[in-house]
């Protein structure tokens, strides 16, 4: 098995490259403080699942960071919600995109509970 085969992960990543895509368009007098953090938030997720998963063979680590994935997707929203706000992009994109992360956070969640019924923790 590798990181690859992980549904969260995989998901993540394409939502990570489809908000590339989306925020390309804004000005860049808002590049360095809006987009920036929405990017790496939207980055962090991907790439803290898959340094959780690293350490699988340590499941509490693993779920650690899960949790910061978590978080990460979490902010990722919020900054979802400053652009929309903002009108940096338009409700249509926001809604398909607070979405599809909601329903991100959900999936990691349910990660984390399965690895700690499967691992009793």
């Amino acid at each position: 098995m590798t990181i690859t085969d992980l549904k969260v992960y995989n998901i993540a990543v394409e939502l990570e490259n489809k908000l590339f895509q989306i925020t390309d368009g804004i000005p860049n007098k808002w590049r360095i403080d809006q987009v920036k953090q929405i990017e790496r938030s939207s980055a962090s997720i991907s790439t803290n699942i898959c340094e959780g998963y690293c350490k699988r063979f340590y499941q509490k680590d693993f779920i650690r960071y899960l949790f910061i994935a978590l978080g990460s997707c979490d902010e990722t929203q919020h900054h979802l919600r400053v652009l929309k706000f903002k009108k940096f992009i338009d409700k249509d994109s926001y809604s398909i995109y607070a979405s599809k992360y909601k329903n991100l956070s959900v999936r990691i969640l349910n990660f984390i509970n399965y690895l700690r019924k499967k691992n009793n923790l």
